[in-house]
């Protein structure tokens, strides 16, 4: 069973890690998919997206790379706060499926560049929770929020993820509060001076954007493998979600406050998620919070059998997916 391999073989988790990414995206490096633009792009995503928009295989190719160094170093940052055991890559192979699920976006796109400063900030923020008030970590955590939402705008909205963790790390301290503020809106004050020395038009390089947040429609519901495996993630969520933090009463204090911050972004990932439901990628925005819980949830089930086979349909469900998308 795989789930046995993540808890104990580490020369063979690693083989795994290296192996089936590169099977899933075997057809983007093949037949590169067009580059990814939408709505909801930002002015940096822009600038990288003018520049790779021509080169479908190197963009293929570098967001296969991104994806692996960011499961890599998520699953670093999971283990080195206890969020996860010290010898299982599990996290890491969860992440890489979840950011695998679509052949459409087996290339450059601005949800991928948001994940990977969202995952920095996330690592500067569980260090706050035996912070009296952590002017620095969350200020440096709301910085590459922002960062993240000149990218992806609706990552901006995560800022209600850091004074929620506030509140759950007891950070009640004005100085806190403020350095979130200070923090959110620094690249943006620096990104307004740009354009105003370049004498560029603020409102059709930033403000634009703005209107495609009022635009709601189900088109996703016209896709049917998109329904499954939608509902799938909701029906494998559920338990785990309830079996990590049904387990937080025998951890330490640190482990409960933590694994409080996860479950809070993973509900406040629901805003964004709705935000962008017609695009391919929907369910990027879920990939850091699920990748704790399903990895939780694979590895402390009891019945590890049933553990197994759980596991399994994940993994079959996301090969579908990627092969069968119709």
């Amino acid at each position: 069973m795989l789930v046995r391999i993540f808890k104990k073989k580490y020369t063979l988790q690693l083989l795994i890690l290296s192996i089936v990414p590169i099977i899933f995206w075997s057809q983007a490096f093949i037949a590169p998919p067009e580059v990814i633009s939408n709505k909801f792009d930002m002015p940096l995503y822009r600038v990288i997206y003018d520049f790779a928009k021509d080169y479908h295989l190197f963009s293929s190719i570098a967001a296969f790379v991104l994806v692996l160094l960011q499961g890599l170093l998520l699953n670093q940052l999971f283990t080195n706060n206890h969020l996860s055991q010290k010898n299982t890559f599990l996290p890491a192979f969860i992440y890489i499926l979840l950011m695998s699920c679509s052949y459409q976006c087996m290339t450059l796109n601005s949800m991928l560049f948001s994940n990977f400063l969202i995952i920095f900030a996330l690592y500067f923020f569980l260090n706050c929770h035996d912070k009296k008030e952590g002017i620095d970590e969350v200020y440096n955590s709301c910085a590459l929020l922002s960062l993240a939402s000149l990218f992806y705008a609706p990552a901006i909205l995560f800022i209600f993820w850091i004074w929620i963790g506030l509140i759950i790390y007891k950070i009640y301290k004005w100085r806190s509060w403020v350095m979130s503020i200070l923090g959110l809106i620094t690249p943006y004050i620096l990104l307004f001076i740009f354009y105003y020395l370049n004498q560029m038009d603020i409102q059709a390089n930033l403000l634009a954007v703005s209107k495609g947040w009022l635009h709601f429609d189900f088109q996703f519901l016209n896709q049917p493998m998109q329904v499954v495996y939608i509902a799938s993630l909701v029906l494998f969520s559920i338990p785990a979600i309830f079996t990590t933090l049904s387990s937080r009463s025998n951890r330490v204090i640190e482990y409960r406050k933590k694994s409080a911050v996860m479950f809070t972004l993973l509900i406040i990932s629901l805003i964004p998620f709705f935000l962008s439901k017609t695009e391919y990628n929907m369910s990027f925005i879920f990939s850091i919070s699920l990748a704790f819980f399903l990895s939780n949830f694979f590895l402390q089930y009891n019945n590890e059998r049933k553990s197994g086979t759980f596991f399994m349909i994940f993994l079959l469900i996301s090969i579908i997916k990627v092969f069968f998308p119709h």
